[in-house]
């Protein structure tokens, strides 16, 4: 009984976003790294990384929100977001906006690029600084993003998701590939699934997840890891909740 009323609501918004936009999508992305069987750990280390990640969201997020409950009026709280989101905007400027280029260059591979020009850039040729700089994206996002809404800002929790997600990804398969045991995995394939982990911890959407990235990617290459990370990280989450 729900589902009729379900897709037709979805294929209503199919239709009216092809009418209006065509066929653009907002992550561009051409699939070339197939999955590979001895990529499973790497994946469920991956699953087991956005299952803490999202914890730190949740708990980042409700911490923040009630240290700026303490300040009584809201210019006191636009003035303390704003520096606080302006000390961070200088350091990491990825932070600043949606989010959707950042993911566009790492999927494109371009890591350069989505990191912008920071204070760190006669760095960046070393790829440590690199991840360091990611990191520091996965871990202040959720701050900037909350901070952001503590102040009297407006905005979502979905995309700062999938951009941290993304981040998070990205830096688990650069430590890989660079910790010199000799191992290469995809970085976009991480990055893709990266995002699909943290949307099925910190939202409790595992299928959303799921078939959101396999969408998102053309077509259901990466089924398998997904479920892989996507399953571990919802069940890390949920663990931590019920404990």
């Amino acid at each position: 009984v729900s589902l009729l009323p379900l897709l037709i609501a979805s294929v209503s918004s199919v239709i009216t976003s092809y009418f209006f936009l065509g066929d653009d999508l907002l992550f561009n992305f051409n699939f070339s790294d197939k999955f590979e069987i001895k990529d499973i750990l790497f994946y469920a280390v991956l699953g087991i990384g956005t299952g803490f990640a999202s914890i730190y969201f949740t708990k980042m997020y409700f911490a923040i929100l009630k240290f700026f409950e303490r300040f009584k009026t809201a210019f006191q709280r636009l003035i303390i977001g704003g520096l606080a989101i302006g000390i961070m905007l200088y350091f990491i400027p990825p932070l600043y906006g949606e989010g959707f280029g950042f993911i566009n260059n790492l999927l494109a591979g371009n890591h350069v690029e989505a990191l912008g020009k920071t204070p760190f850039d006669d760095f960046k040729d070393n790829i440590w600084v690199v991840i360091l700089l990611l990191i520091g994206i996965t871990i202040f996002k959720a701050v900037a993003m909350t901070t952001t809404f503590a102040a009297g800002g407006v905005g979502g929790i979905f995309i700062p998701t999938m951009v941290m997600g993304s981040a998070l990804g990205n830096v688990v398969a650069k430590v890989i590939n660079n910790i010199g045991l000799g191992f290469n995995v995809s970085e976009t394939n991480f990055t893709l699934i990266g995002m699909a982990g943290l949307i099925a911890g910190v939202l409790h959407a595992p299928l959303t997840a799921i078939f959101l990235i396999a969408e998102i990617t053309g077509g259901y290459e990466l089924f398998i890891p997904l479920m892989i990370s996507v399953g571990i990280s919802f069940s890390v989450k949920k663990s931590a909740i019920d404990y």
